[in-house]
Protein backbone atom coordinates (compact mmCIF):
# COMPACT_ATOMS: atom_id res chain seq x y z
CA UNK A 1 0.00 0.00 0.00
CA UNK A 2 1.02 3.66 -0.21
CA UNK A 3 1.37 5.62 2.75
CA UNK A 4 2.78 9.33 2.90
CA UNK A 5 5.07 10.24 5.49
CA UNK A 6 6.11 13.96 6.60
CA UNK A 7 9.63 14.26 6.98
CA UNK A 8 11.10 16.73 9.00
CA UNK A 9 14.51 18.11 7.86
CA UNK A 10 17.09 19.74 10.32
CA UNK A 11 20.44 20.86 8.92
CA UNK A 12 23.64 20.94 10.97
CA UNK A 13 26.25 23.54 10.38
CA UNK A 14 29.24 22.94 8.05
CA UNK A 15 31.68 25.02 7.11
CA UNK A 16 33.43 25.88 3.19
CA UNK A 17 36.41 27.92 2.29
CA UNK A 18 34.04 31.03 0.45
CA UNK A 19 30.40 32.27 0.36
CA UNK A 20 29.14 29.55 -1.91
CA UNK A 21 25.50 28.01 -2.01
CA UNK A 22 25.19 24.16 -0.45
CA UNK A 23 22.01 22.28 -1.29
CA UNK A 24 20.84 20.08 1.02
CA UNK A 25 19.70 16.48 0.74
CA UNK A 26 16.14 16.14 0.52
CA UNK A 27 15.21 13.40 3.36
CA UNK A 28 16.73 13.68 6.42
CA UNK A 29 15.79 10.30 7.22
CA UNK A 30 19.31 9.01 5.09
CA UNK A 31 21.04 9.12 8.78
CA UNK A 32 19.20 6.25 9.85
CA UNK A 33 19.66 2.78 9.21
CA UNK A 34 16.44 1.85 8.40
CA UNK A 35 16.39 4.21 5.50
CA UNK A 36 19.19 2.38 3.43
CA UNK A 37 17.44 -0.90 4.05
CA UNK A 38 13.59 0.02 3.01
CA UNK A 39 16.07 1.48 -0.33
CA UNK A 40 17.89 -1.69 -1.05
CA UNK A 41 14.48 -3.93 -0.64
CA UNK A 42 12.86 -1.69 -2.76
CA UNK A 43 15.79 -1.94 -5.37
CA UNK A 44 15.83 -5.91 -5.10
CA UNK A 45 11.58 -6.18 -5.72
CA UNK A 46 12.02 -4.08 -8.78
CA UNK A 47 14.86 -6.00 -9.82
CA UNK A 48 13.35 -9.52 -9.03
CA UNK A 49 10.07 -8.15 -11.62
CA UNK A 50 12.39 -6.99 -14.00
CA UNK A 51 10.58 -8.48 -17.30
CA UNK A 52 12.58 -9.10 -20.48
CA UNK A 53 10.89 -7.76 -23.03
CA UNK A 54 10.83 -10.08 -26.61
CA UNK A 55 9.07 -8.28 -28.95
CA UNK A 56 10.06 -7.16 -32.35
CA UNK A 57 10.34 -3.41 -31.93
CA UNK A 58 8.65 -1.36 -34.47
CA UNK A 59 10.67 1.96 -33.41
CA UNK A 60 14.13 2.57 -32.78
CA UNK A 61 15.54 5.91 -31.09
CA UNK A 62 19.26 6.37 -30.46
CA UNK A 63 20.17 9.07 -28.07
CA UNK A 64 23.93 10.36 -28.87
CA UNK A 65 25.50 12.31 -26.05
CA UNK A 66 28.40 13.44 -27.74
CA UNK A 67 31.33 13.44 -25.28
CA UNK A 68 28.95 12.67 -22.06
CA UNK A 69 31.28 10.21 -20.46
CA UNK A 70 30.30 8.67 -17.07
CA UNK A 71 31.85 11.69 -15.33
CA UNK A 72 29.48 14.52 -17.33
CA UNK A 73 26.73 11.66 -16.74
CA UNK A 74 27.11 11.81 -12.71
CA UNK A 75 27.96 16.11 -12.88
CA UNK A 76 25.06 16.28 -14.83
CA UNK A 77 22.82 14.20 -12.31
CA UNK A 78 23.39 16.58 -9.78
CA UNK A 79 23.40 19.72 -11.64
CA UNK A 80 19.35 18.53 -12.08
CA UNK A 81 19.06 17.96 -8.32
CA UNK A 82 20.74 21.08 -7.56
CA UNK A 83 18.98 23.26 -10.03
CA UNK A 84 15.56 22.02 -8.11
CA UNK A 85 17.16 22.75 -4.82
CA UNK A 86 18.13 19.65 -3.73
CA UNK A 87 21.79 18.78 -2.71
CA UNK A 88 21.99 16.58 -6.40
CA UNK A 89 23.63 13.45 -5.66
CA UNK A 90 20.95 11.23 -4.69
CA UNK A 91 18.91 12.12 -7.83
CA UNK A 92 17.97 10.56 -10.99
CA UNK A 93 18.26 11.20 -14.96
CA UNK A 94 15.92 9.77 -16.59
CA UNK A 95 17.79 6.97 -18.49
CA UNK A 96 19.48 6.05 -15.22
CA UNK A 97 16.40 4.41 -14.24
CA UNK A 98 16.15 2.70 -17.91
CA UNK A 99 16.16 -1.18 -17.32
CA UNK A 100 19.43 -2.09 -18.92
CA UNK A 101 23.03 -0.48 -18.64
CA UNK A 102 26.26 -1.71 -20.04
CA UNK A 103 29.45 -0.51 -20.90
CA UNK A 104 30.95 0.07 -24.41
CA UNK A 105 34.58 0.23 -25.82
CA UNK A 106 35.45 3.43 -27.44
CA UNK A 107 38.62 2.33 -29.50
CA UNK A 108 39.08 3.32 -32.99
CA UNK A 109 40.76 0.79 -35.00
CA UNK A 110 44.18 3.02 -35.21
CA UNK A 111 43.36 5.08 -31.71
CA UNK A 112 43.56 4.33 -28.20
CA UNK A 113 41.47 7.61 -27.27
CA UNK A 114 38.89 7.87 -29.69
CA UNK A 115 36.94 10.41 -32.57
CA UNK A 116 33.39 10.78 -32.76
CA UNK A 117 33.47 9.91 -36.96
CA UNK A 118 34.78 6.61 -36.51
CA UNK A 119 32.93 5.59 -33.03
CA UNK A 120 29.56 7.30 -34.71
CA UNK A 121 30.06 4.94 -37.75
CA UNK A 122 30.68 1.85 -35.09
CA UNK A 123 27.36 2.44 -33.27
CA UNK A 124 25.34 2.87 -36.30
CA UNK A 125 27.17 0.49 -39.15
CA UNK A 126 28.06 -1.98 -36.65
CA UNK A 127 31.71 -2.20 -37.70
CA UNK A 128 34.28 -0.41 -35.98
CA UNK A 129 36.93 2.36 -38.25
CA UNK A 130 39.48 4.45 -38.02
CA UNK A 131 40.11 7.90 -36.76
CA UNK A 132 38.37 10.69 -38.61
CA UNK A 133 36.73 8.31 -41.55
CA UNK A 134 32.49 7.98 -41.26
CA UNK A 135 30.77 4.79 -43.22
CA UNK A 136 33.75 2.91 -44.19
CA UNK A 137 35.42 -0.06 -43.06
CA UNK A 138 38.69 0.00 -41.51
CA UNK A 139 40.89 -0.44 -44.87
CA UNK A 140 40.32 2.93 -45.32
CA UNK A 141 42.52 5.45 -43.50
CA UNK A 142 41.99 9.11 -43.13
CA UNK A 143 41.90 11.36 -46.30
CA UNK A 144 42.53 8.08 -48.44
CA UNK A 145 39.62 9.10 -51.10
CA UNK A 146 41.02 5.87 -53.55
CA UNK A 147 39.78 3.56 -51.02
CA UNK A 148 36.48 4.90 -49.85
CA UNK A 149 35.38 4.87 -53.05
CA UNK A 150 35.66 1.22 -53.35
CA UNK A 151 32.22 -0.50 -52.71
CA UNK A 152 33.64 -3.23 -50.35
CA UNK A 153 34.84 -0.99 -48.30
CA UNK A 154 31.48 0.96 -47.66
CA UNK A 155 29.13 0.23 -44.97
CA UNK A 156 25.41 0.48 -44.17
CA UNK A 157 24.47 1.73 -41.50
CA UNK A 158 20.95 1.46 -39.53
CA UNK A 159 19.50 4.23 -41.20
CA UNK A 160 19.95 2.31 -44.72
CA UNK A 161 18.66 -0.70 -42.62
CA UNK A 162 15.90 0.72 -41.83
CA UNK A 163 14.41 2.44 -44.68
CA UNK A 164 14.80 -1.30 -46.51
CA UNK A 165 12.01 -2.17 -44.43
CA UNK A 166 10.04 0.33 -45.30
CA UNK A 167 10.65 2.78 -41.99
CA UNK A 168 10.57 6.28 -41.96
CA UNK A 169 13.91 7.51 -41.08
CA UNK A 170 15.63 10.86 -39.00
CA UNK A 171 18.20 12.51 -37.83
CA UNK A 172 17.87 15.65 -35.24
CA UNK A 173 21.11 17.07 -33.75
CA UNK A 174 22.17 20.57 -32.44
CA UNK A 175 25.79 20.45 -34.34
CA UNK A 176 25.89 20.56 -38.20
CA UNK A 177 23.70 18.16 -39.71
CA UNK A 178 27.36 17.53 -41.68
CA UNK A 179 28.96 16.87 -38.58
CA UNK A 180 30.68 13.69 -37.96
CA UNK A 181 27.96 11.59 -35.94
CA UNK A 182 24.98 12.31 -38.15
CA UNK A 183 27.37 12.63 -41.43
CA UNK A 184 28.00 8.37 -40.20
CA UNK A 185 24.77 8.23 -40.40
CA UNK A 186 23.87 8.15 -44.08
CA UNK A 187 27.86 9.50 -45.59
CA UNK A 188 30.76 7.30 -46.53
CA UNK A 189 34.11 9.69 -46.46
CA UNK A 190 37.54 8.99 -45.13
CA UNK A 191 37.55 12.17 -43.62
CA UNK A 192 34.83 13.67 -41.13
CA UNK A 193 35.64 17.44 -42.33
CA UNK A 194 34.93 17.34 -45.85
CA UNK A 195 31.80 18.62 -45.13
CA UNK A 196 31.33 20.91 -48.06
CA UNK A 197 33.66 20.97 -51.77
CA UNK A 198 36.29 23.68 -50.39
CA UNK A 199 37.70 21.48 -47.67
CA UNK A 200 38.17 18.69 -50.46
CA UNK A 201 39.92 21.33 -52.48
CA UNK A 202 42.36 22.59 -50.25
CA UNK A 203 43.70 18.89 -49.66
CA UNK A 204 43.99 18.37 -53.41
CA UNK A 205 43.55 16.25 -56.60
CA UNK A 206 43.44 13.09 -55.06
CA UNK A 207 39.98 14.01 -53.49
CA UNK A 208 38.31 14.77 -56.69
CA UNK A 209 36.70 10.88 -56.91
CA UNK A 210 35.09 11.50 -53.85
CA UNK A 211 31.85 14.18 -52.60
CA UNK A 212 31.64 16.05 -50.26
CA UNK A 213 29.21 15.49 -47.33
CA UNK A 214 26.45 17.85 -47.33
CA UNK A 215 26.42 16.47 -51.35
CA UNK A 216 25.61 12.98 -50.16
CA UNK A 217 23.00 14.38 -47.43
CA UNK A 218 20.92 15.61 -50.55
CA UNK A 219 22.05 13.47 -53.34
CA UNK A 220 22.65 9.95 -52.40
CA UNK A 221 20.92 7.47 -50.34
CA UNK A 222 20.20 6.81 -47.37
CA UNK A 223 21.07 10.33 -46.78
CA UNK A 224 18.02 11.77 -49.51
CA UNK A 225 15.01 9.46 -47.80
CA UNK A 226 15.68 10.84 -44.48
CA UNK A 227 12.35 12.10 -43.64
CA UNK A 228 13.33 14.44 -40.90
CA UNK A 229 16.68 16.40 -41.07
CA UNK A 230 17.21 18.68 -37.63
CA UNK A 231 19.95 20.62 -36.57
CA UNK A 232 22.78 23.63 -37.65
CA UNK A 233 24.92 23.62 -40.76
CA UNK A 234 23.47 26.13 -43.16
CA UNK A 235 27.00 26.78 -44.51
CA UNK A 236 27.92 24.03 -45.32
CA UNK A 237 24.63 23.44 -47.05
CA UNK A 238 25.39 26.66 -48.89
CA UNK A 239 22.37 28.37 -47.56
CA UNK A 240 23.46 30.65 -44.88
CA UNK A 241 21.65 33.32 -43.27
CA UNK A 242 24.21 34.74 -40.88
CA UNK A 243 26.58 37.37 -42.65
CA UNK A 244 29.14 37.40 -39.26
CA UNK A 245 29.22 33.72 -39.03
CA UNK A 246 32.24 32.22 -38.57
CA UNK A 247 33.69 30.78 -42.12
CA UNK A 248 34.39 26.99 -41.47
CA UNK A 249 33.22 25.46 -44.87
CA UNK A 250 31.46 28.19 -47.43
CA UNK A 251 30.87 26.06 -50.29
CA UNK A 252 32.95 27.24 -53.75
CA UNK A 253 30.60 25.89 -55.91
CA UNK A 254 27.38 28.00 -55.10
CA UNK A 255 25.62 25.72 -54.79
CA UNK A 256 22.44 25.90 -52.45
CA UNK A 257 21.88 22.31 -51.35
CA UNK A 258 18.47 23.54 -49.63
CA UNK A 259 17.32 24.66 -52.53
CA UNK A 260 18.35 21.70 -55.13
CA UNK A 261 16.13 19.07 -52.14
CA UNK A 262 13.47 21.24 -52.37
CA UNK A 263 13.24 21.18 -55.99
CA UNK A 264 14.22 17.39 -56.20
CA UNK A 265 11.78 16.45 -54.06
CA UNK A 266 8.82 18.73 -55.73
CA UNK A 267 10.12 16.74 -58.63
CA UNK A 268 9.01 13.67 -57.07
CA UNK A 269 5.31 14.93 -56.31
CA UNK A 270 6.42 15.09 -52.27
CA UNK A 271 5.66 18.45 -50.22
CA UNK A 272 8.78 20.10 -48.07
CA UNK A 273 9.34 22.09 -45.62
CA UNK A 274 12.43 24.41 -44.72
CA UNK A 275 12.68 25.60 -41.53
CA UNK A 276 15.21 28.25 -39.63
CA UNK A 277 13.48 29.65 -36.44
CA UNK A 278 11.61 28.53 -33.57
CA UNK A 279 8.97 30.13 -34.99
CA UNK A 280 8.96 27.75 -38.41
CA UNK A 281 9.08 24.48 -36.66
CA UNK A 282 5.66 25.23 -34.53
CA UNK A 283 4.21 26.32 -37.17
CA UNK A 284 4.95 22.76 -39.60
CA UNK A 285 2.67 20.73 -39.97
CA UNK A 286 4.21 17.11 -39.46
CA UNK A 287 1.11 15.34 -40.22
CA UNK A 288 0.83 16.57 -43.77
CA UNK A 289 4.47 17.09 -45.12
CA UNK A 290 6.77 14.47 -46.42
CA UNK A 291 9.72 15.72 -46.09
CA UNK A 292 11.25 18.15 -42.99
CA UNK A 293 14.65 19.84 -42.73
CA UNK A 294 15.31 22.37 -40.03
CA UNK A 295 18.77 24.11 -40.08
CA UNK A 296 18.83 26.66 -37.11
CA UNK A 297 22.23 28.13 -37.30
CA UNK A 298 24.99 28.73 -39.80
CA UNK A 299 27.61 26.56 -38.01
CA UNK A 300 26.03 24.80 -34.78
CA UNK A 301 22.56 25.27 -33.40
CA UNK A 302 23.59 27.79 -30.61
CA UNK A 303 24.45 26.44 -26.99
CA UNK A 304 21.46 26.35 -24.77
CA UNK A 305 22.99 29.22 -22.41
CA UNK A 306 22.59 31.40 -25.16
CA UNK A 307 20.53 30.49 -28.07
CA UNK A 308 17.59 33.32 -28.43
CA UNK A 309 14.12 31.32 -27.04
CA UNK A 310 12.28 34.66 -28.86
CA UNK A 311 10.31 33.14 -32.02
CA UNK A 312 12.91 34.10 -34.22
CA UNK A 313 15.41 32.37 -32.10
CA UNK A 314 16.72 28.28 -32.74
CA UNK A 315 14.61 25.99 -31.22
CA UNK A 316 15.03 23.87 -27.74
CA UNK A 317 16.38 19.93 -28.81
CA UNK A 318 13.15 18.86 -26.70
CA UNK A 319 11.01 20.45 -29.59
CA UNK A 320 12.90 19.34 -32.55
CA UNK A 321 12.33 15.72 -30.77
CA UNK A 322 8.72 16.53 -30.94
CA UNK A 323 7.94 17.22 -34.04
CA UNK A 324 10.18 14.46 -35.45
CA UNK A 325 8.44 11.89 -33.89
CA UNK A 326 5.15 12.99 -34.72
CA UNK A 327 6.37 13.06 -38.15
CA UNK A 328 7.77 9.43 -38.34
CA UNK A 329 4.97 7.76 -36.22
CA UNK A 330 3.46 7.88 -38.82
CA UNK A 331 4.25 5.58 -40.84
CA UNK A 332 2.44 2.17 -39.88
CA UNK A 333 5.93 0.26 -40.30
CA UNK A 334 7.61 2.36 -37.65
CA UNK A 335 10.44 4.38 -37.47
CA UNK A 336 14.20 4.85 -36.56
CA UNK A 337 15.43 8.16 -35.45
CA UNK A 338 18.75 9.38 -34.00
CA UNK A 339 18.86 12.47 -31.93
CA UNK A 340 22.38 13.57 -30.72
CA UNK A 341 23.80 16.10 -28.03
CA UNK A 342 26.24 17.87 -30.03
CA UNK A 343 27.31 20.44 -28.36
CA UNK A 344 28.07 18.89 -24.91
CA UNK A 345 31.59 17.62 -26.83
CA UNK A 346 31.81 21.40 -27.86
CA UNK A 347 31.65 23.21 -24.41
CA UNK A 348 34.07 20.03 -23.59
CA UNK A 349 36.44 21.02 -26.00
CA UNK A 350 36.70 24.55 -24.56
CA UNK A 351 36.94 23.43 -21.07
CA UNK A 352 33.62 24.93 -19.97
CA UNK A 353 31.65 22.56 -17.59
CA UNK A 354 28.46 24.57 -17.35
CA UNK A 355 27.74 25.49 -20.79
CA UNK A 356 28.41 21.36 -21.53
CA UNK A 357 25.96 20.13 -18.80
CA UNK A 358 23.30 22.43 -19.58
CA UNK A 359 23.64 20.69 -23.16
CA UNK A 360 23.20 17.39 -21.69
CA UNK A 361 20.43 18.68 -19.36
CA UNK A 362 18.80 19.58 -22.59
CA UNK A 363 19.10 16.36 -23.89
CA UNK A 364 17.39 14.37 -20.94
CA UNK A 365 14.38 16.88 -21.14
CA UNK A 366 13.94 15.98 -24.90
CA UNK A 367 14.68 12.13 -23.97
CA UNK A 368 12.17 12.69 -21.36
CA UNK A 369 9.84 14.20 -23.39
CA UNK A 370 10.22 10.82 -25.65
CA UNK A 371 9.57 8.73 -23.33
CA UNK A 372 5.89 10.07 -23.02
CA UNK A 373 5.30 10.34 -26.96
CA UNK A 374 6.22 6.76 -27.92
CA UNK A 375 4.96 3.23 -26.88
CA UNK A 376 7.44 1.87 -24.66
CA UNK A 377 6.38 -1.55 -25.39
CA UNK A 378 7.51 -1.68 -29.00
CA UNK A 379 9.96 0.94 -28.99
CA UNK A 380 13.64 0.33 -27.70
CA UNK A 381 15.22 4.04 -26.19
CA UNK A 382 18.78 3.75 -26.05
CA UNK A 383 20.72 6.21 -24.67
CA UNK A 384 25.37 6.49 -24.99
CA UNK A 385 27.73 8.62 -26.00
CA UNK A 386 30.93 8.09 -28.60
CA UNK A 387 33.45 8.78 -25.79
CA UNK A 388 34.00 10.46 -23.12
CA UNK A 389 36.36 13.69 -22.12
CA UNK A 390 39.32 14.92 -19.50
CA UNK A 391 37.17 16.45 -17.31
CA UNK A 392 37.80 14.77 -13.64
CA UNK A 393 35.36 15.22 -10.37
CA UNK A 394 37.83 15.76 -7.65
CA UNK A 395 38.83 16.74 -3.94
CA UNK A 396 36.44 15.81 -0.94
CA UNK A 397 33.65 18.41 -1.46
CA UNK A 398 31.20 18.61 1.21
CA UNK A 399 27.66 16.86 -0.03
CA UNK A 400 25.46 19.54 -1.37
CA UNK A 401 28.32 21.64 -2.54
CA UNK A 402 27.60 23.60 -5.95
CA UNK A 403 28.97 21.16 -8.36
CA UNK A 404 30.87 24.16 -9.88
CA UNK A 405 31.93 24.98 -6.80
CA UNK A 406 35.16 25.51 -4.87
CA UNK A 407 37.20 22.40 -2.36
CA UNK A 408 39.24 23.45 0.46
CA UNK A 409 41.44 20.36 1.38
CA UNK A 410 44.04 21.78 3.72
CA UNK A 411 45.26 18.16 4.94
CA UNK A 412 45.76 17.33 1.18
CA UNK A 413 46.66 20.14 -0.91
CA UNK A 414 50.19 21.50 -0.43
CA UNK A 415 49.96 25.22 -1.94
CA UNK A 416 46.67 25.41 1.01
CA UNK A 417 44.63 27.06 -2.40
CA UNK A 418 41.16 26.38 -3.46
CA UNK A 419 40.28 24.49 -6.29
CA UNK A 420 37.03 23.07 -8.42
CA UNK A 421 35.38 20.43 -7.94
CA UNK A 422 35.52 20.13 -11.74
CA UNK A 423 38.79 19.91 -13.22
CA UNK A 424 40.60 19.10 -16.68
CA UNK A 425 43.55 17.17 -17.30
CA UNK A 426 44.42 19.33 -20.57
CA UNK A 427 42.77 22.42 -22.14
CA UNK A 428 42.72 26.08 -22.03
CA UNK A 429 42.28 26.34 -18.14
CA UNK A 430 46.18 25.88 -17.95
CA UNK A 431 47.56 28.85 -15.46
CA UNK A 432 50.49 28.27 -13.86
CA UNK A 433 53.41 31.06 -13.26
CA UNK A 434 56.66 31.08 -11.76
CA UNK A 435 57.62 32.82 -8.93
CA UNK A 436 61.31 32.74 -9.02
CA UNK A 437 61.03 30.03 -6.36
CA UNK A 438 58.39 27.71 -6.97
CA UNK A 439 55.44 26.99 -9.50
CA UNK A 440 52.10 28.79 -8.45
CA UNK A 441 48.91 27.90 -9.68
CA UNK A 442 45.73 30.51 -9.89
CA UNK A 443 43.88 31.88 -6.85
CA UNK A 444 40.17 31.07 -7.41
CA UNK A 445 39.63 32.85 -3.98
CA UNK A 446 36.75 35.65 -4.99
CA UNK A 447 36.49 33.92 -8.68
CA UNK A 448 33.28 33.18 -9.43
CA UNK A 449 33.63 29.40 -10.60
CA UNK A 450 29.82 29.33 -11.77
CA UNK A 451 30.00 31.61 -14.54
CA UNK A 452 29.01 29.93 -18.17
CA UNK A 453 32.51 31.40 -19.31
CA UNK A 454 34.99 29.91 -16.45
CA UNK A 455 37.58 26.96 -17.36
CA UNK A 456 38.56 25.32 -14.73
CA UNK A 457 42.48 24.22 -14.06
CA UNK A 458 44.14 22.04 -16.27
CA UNK A 459 47.27 19.83 -16.13
CA UNK A 460 48.40 20.23 -19.59
CA UNK A 461 48.08 23.39 -22.07
CA UNK A 462 46.18 23.14 -25.20
CA UNK A 463 44.91 25.44 -28.16
CA UNK A 464 41.07 27.26 -27.77
CA UNK A 465 39.01 24.60 -28.74
CA UNK A 466 41.38 21.56 -28.38
CA UNK A 467 40.92 19.61 -24.90
CA UNK A 468 40.71 16.21 -25.50
CA UNK A 469 38.69 13.12 -25.32
CA UNK A 470 38.98 10.47 -23.10
CA UNK A 471 39.51 6.97 -23.71
CA UNK A 472 38.07 4.88 -20.91
CA UNK A 473 34.55 3.25 -21.72
CA UNK A 474 31.16 4.49 -21.49
CA UNK A 475 27.91 3.58 -20.54
CA UNK A 476 24.73 2.85 -23.10
CA UNK A 477 21.19 2.61 -20.88
CA UNK A 478 18.30 0.97 -23.06
CA UNK A 479 14.85 0.29 -21.90
CA UNK A 480 11.77 -1.57 -24.07
CA UNK A 481 12.49 -4.39 -26.78
CA UNK A 482 15.21 -6.00 -26.44
CA UNK A 483 17.24 -3.82 -23.95
CA UNK A 484 18.02 -6.62 -21.93
CA UNK A 485 20.54 -7.60 -25.07
CA UNK A 486 23.06 -4.94 -23.28
CA UNK A 487 24.59 -7.10 -20.33
CA UNK A 488 28.14 -6.54 -20.00
CA UNK A 489 31.60 -4.62 -21.90
CA UNK A 490 30.89 -4.68 -24.91
CA UNK A 491 32.48 -3.19 -28.40
CA UNK A 492 30.77 0.08 -29.40
CA UNK A 493 30.09 -1.55 -32.42
CA UNK A 494 27.30 -3.98 -30.51
CA UNK A 495 24.77 -1.15 -30.07
CA UNK A 496 23.64 -1.23 -33.88
CA UNK A 497 23.83 -5.07 -33.83
CA UNK A 498 20.99 -4.63 -30.92
CA UNK A 499 19.50 -2.09 -32.53
CA UNK A 500 18.78 -4.02 -35.49
CA UNK A 501 18.49 -7.34 -34.12
CA UNK A 502 15.45 -5.57 -32.19
CA UNK A 503 13.56 -4.22 -34.94
CA UNK A 504 14.47 -7.34 -36.92
CA UNK A 505 15.93 -5.62 -39.94
CA UNK A 506 19.69 -4.89 -41.97
CA UNK A 507 21.73 -8.22 -41.44
CA UNK A 508 18.43 -9.22 -38.71
CA UNK A 509 15.27 -9.86 -40.92
CA UNK A 510 15.33 -13.49 -39.61
CA UNK A 511 14.38 -12.76 -36.06
CA UNK A 512 11.30 -14.65 -35.08
CA UNK A 513 11.13 -14.56 -31.57
CA UNK A 514 8.15 -15.09 -29.28
CA UNK A 515 5.94 -12.09 -28.20
CA UNK A 516 5.71 -11.30 -24.16
CA UNK A 517 1.82 -11.53 -23.45
CA UNK A 518 2.56 -9.61 -20.09
CA UNK A 519 4.81 -6.34 -19.63
CA UNK A 520 4.81 -5.01 -16.43
CA UNK A 521 8.16 -2.47 -15.02
CA UNK A 522 8.15 -2.01 -11.66
CA UNK A 523 9.98 1.81 -10.85
CA UNK A 524 10.56 3.58 -8.28
CA UNK A 525 12.64 7.25 -7.03
CA UNK A 526 15.53 6.97 -5.27
CA UNK A 527 15.97 8.15 -2.00
CA UNK A 528 12.84 7.33 -0.71
CA UNK A 529 10.43 8.95 -3.83
CA UNK A 530 8.63 6.06 -5.05
CA UNK A 531 6.42 5.83 -7.59
CA UNK A 532 5.19 2.14 -9.27
CA UNK A 533 3.54 2.58 -12.29
CA UNK A 534 2.19 -0.31 -14.61
CA UNK A 535 0.30 1.02 -17.62
CA UNK A 536 2.66 -0.59 -19.44
CA UNK A 537 4.23 2.69 -20.43
CA UNK A 538 5.35 4.43 -17.66
CA UNK A 539 4.81 7.95 -18.27
CA UNK A 540 3.86 9.58 -15.17
CA UNK A 541 7.06 7.97 -13.79
CA UNK A 542 9.20 9.66 -16.96
CA UNK A 543 7.77 12.45 -16.62
CA UNK A 544 9.08 13.17 -13.17
CA UNK A 545 12.23 12.05 -14.28
CA UNK A 546 13.38 10.18 -10.42
CA UNK A 547 14.76 13.60 -8.48
CA UNK A 548 11.98 13.73 -6.09
CA UNK A 549 10.97 17.13 -4.21
CA UNK A 550 11.73 19.32 -1.94
CA UNK A 551 15.16 20.25 -0.27
CA UNK A 552 16.74 23.40 -0.19
CA UNK A 553 19.80 26.23 -0.58
CA UNK A 554 21.77 27.80 1.94
CA UNK A 555 24.67 30.30 1.72
CA UNK A 556 27.30 29.44 3.52
CA UNK A 557 30.26 32.09 4.47
CA UNK A 558 33.94 31.72 4.82
CA UNK A 559 34.65 29.86 8.32
CA UNK A 560 31.12 30.42 9.88
CA UNK A 561 28.49 27.82 10.83
CA UNK A 562 25.57 27.94 8.99
CA UNK A 563 22.11 28.37 10.43
CA UNK A 564 19.61 25.65 11.26
CA UNK A 565 17.01 24.95 8.04
CA UNK A 566 13.47 23.16 8.27
CA UNK A 567 12.49 21.38 5.46
CA UNK A 568 9.10 19.27 4.89
CA UNK A 569 8.99 16.96 2.68
CA UNK A 570 6.02 14.28 1.54
CA UNK A 571 7.54 10.93 0.34
CA UNK A 572 5.35 8.13 -1.27
CA UNK A 573 6.30 4.88 -0.16
CA UNK A 574 5.60 1.79 -1.63
CA UNK A 575 5.48 -1.76 -0.55
CA UNK A 576 4.36 -4.77 -1.96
Amino acid sequence: MLSFVMVLGVVTALVVPSAQVVFLPPDSRETETSFWMEHGLREIKEALHQPRITNKAKNVILFLGDGMGVTAATVGRILKGQKKGNSGEEGSLVWDRFSNIALLKTYNLDRQVPDSAATATAFLAGVKANYYTVGVNGHVKMKDCPASIVPENQVDTIIKWAQDAGKDTGVVTTAQVTHATPAAAYAKSPFRYWQCDTKMMADGNQTLPCKDIARQLVEDEPGRNLKVIMGGGRQEMGAGLEPDAEKKCVRSDGRNLVTEWQQAKAAEGASTAYLTTTEDLMNVDPKNTDYIMGLFGDLHVPYEMDRDTSPQGAPHLKEMVKVAIKKLKRNHNGFFLMVEGGRIDHALHHAMPRRALEELLAMEEAVQETMEEVDLEETLVVVTADHSHVMTMNGYPVRGNDIFGKVMNEDDVSDHLPYTTLMFTNGEGFNYTWDGQEVVRRNLTGVDTTDKEFRPLAAVPTYKGSETHGGEDVAVYAHGPMAHLFHRVHEQSYVAHVMAYSACIGPYTDCDRPKNTHYKHINHHNHGHNVDDDDGHNKAYYSQGGDGNGGGAVVLSSGAAVMSCVAVMVMKMAWW
